[in-house]
């Protein structure tokens, strides 16, 4: 039985904003002033997140996850693939994850088909391919209409994979980005491509869709609960509609953890770092106070067989992750793990147990948290949390998915 396997997630905030942020300014998105960029303060900043990230792969991660935002403080990476190329030359170990391209921004897909085969013959053979439509800053940020912005979506991961299985030169014959030559070279490494993950909430459309062509399924969500055990079950659900048996790495989830030598050192050393997070890297997005531009009129885009659902099952007046007041909060969304080895191998263990995920991507360094703080908490969690929580994850799997023991797990697409 395959452990669970574990991922460091770095999203790269800013974290030189002035104080008084939070008092001056509406939002961290978007529309957040650029001049509140400090050229001298921010000299080797990426540098030192690549090293960051590296690390991760040095002491004993299973990989590194990257994603693509624009004009924000939440994530400096407007181009993940070029952090990508720089960890696929300065590590020897460890999948990269590229969770996503937003493919409706891009102006051909096909273009992504060939950075992404670069990327994983200079890799040798490490990259796993995400693919995201994009959010509501992203309809915004890049005027990119939302409606059609699914149905682009999915014809552009449709020509990405036959681009890498197709022989070519051929044709294809997309609404959106119809081409008379496919023929990328290089082709990827792996056979017969790369890992293809796609980052959701719970839309029953593209369950459907990952479910039908084989591909995994992130969970697009910072809070984890019965919310979480519920998309597991619905995706389980939706692999049956389609012949298939739920495998717990085709599915994973996003947290964030700060592990300390015990409780109160994991809350004082990372107070500040977490708490600079949620007032200024979330608000505009995950913070009710301020302006916010994740949804507008259409954005995003909600097919019409979801809308009823959509409106019955949200609540504009819920607190969002931003709005956490205190460390009570904190612990009851189970989005932010705080503690000693002890206590984060008991938090992650008892989510496994409620939605046994076999790809757990974790975020160690948040808002302006110290680089050293950041590698300290990593490496207690890959020294003293990590094999006991493989271990347990290998009882909780086989317990729960007996039909695993009786064959060697399926790569996963």
């Amino acid at each position: 039985m395959r452990p669970v396997d574990l991922y460091c997630w770095h999203f790269m905030s800013y974290p030189h904003l002035p104080k008084d942020f939070d008092e001056k300014y509406d939002t961290g998105w978007v529309t957040v002033p650029n001049a509140l960029w400090d050229r001298d303060k921010s000299r080797g900043l990426l540098r030192q997140y690549i090293d960051q990230l590296v690390y991760a792969s040095e002491i004993g991660f299973d990989g590194m996850v990257l994603n693509e935002h624009h004009q924000n403080i939440y994530g400096l990476m407007p181009s993940p693939n070029i952090i990508a190329a720089a960890l696929a030359h300065g590590t020897k170990r460890g999948k990269i994850v590229v969770l996503g391209n937003l493919l409706p921004l891009h102006m051909n897909p096909l273009r992504v088909a060939e950075e992404y085969a670069m990327l994983d013959n200079m890799s040798d053979g490490r990259l796993i391919a995400g693919f995201a439509p994009g959010s509501g800053p992203e309809t915004f940020n890049y005027d990119a209409a939302s409606a059609p912005s699914r149905e682009q979506f999915w014809e552009a991961v449709e020509l990405i994979r036959d681009a890498w299985t197709k022989p070519g030169p051929f044709p294809f014959e997309g609404r959106h980005f119809p081409l008379r030559y496919v023929n990328p070279w290089p082709q990827p490494t792996q056979r017969p491509h790369p890992p293809i993950w796609i980052p959701s909430g719970r839309s029953k459309g593209t369950l459907r869709q990952i479910a039908k062509h084989g591909y995994s399924y992130f969970l697009s969500s910072r809070s984890h609960g019965s919310a979480t055990a519920r998309a597991q079950q619905t995706f389980a659900q939706t692999l049956e509609e389609y012949g298939q048996k739920y495998e717990p790495h085709r599915m994973g989830i996003l947290m964030s953890v700060c592990v300390g030598e015990t409780d109160q050192e994991a809350q004082e050393k990372s107070q500040e770092g977490i708490w600079y997070f949620l007032r200024n890297c979330l608000k505009g997005h995950q913070r009710r106070e301020g302006r916010q531009l994740t949804y507008g009129p259409g954005v995003p885009y909600i097919p019409p067989s979801e809308w009823r659902g959509f409106l019955e099952n949200t609540d504009p007046t819920t607190p969002l992750l931003g709005d956490t007041e205190d460390w009570d909060d904190l612990e009851r969304s189970a989005s932010i793990l705080v503690g000693s080895p002890d206590t984060i191998y008991n938090r992650l263990v008892g989510i496994l147990e409620q939605a046994p995920v076999g790809n757990l991507l974790m975020q160690f360094h948040l808002g302006n948290m110290p680089d050293e703080w950041a590698r300290k908490s990593m490496k207690l969690f890959i020294e003293q949390v990590a094999p006991r929580l493989r271990e347990a994850s290998v009882k909780i799997f086989s317990k729960k998915f007996p039909y695993l023991n009786e064959r060697v797990p399926e790569a996963v697409k």
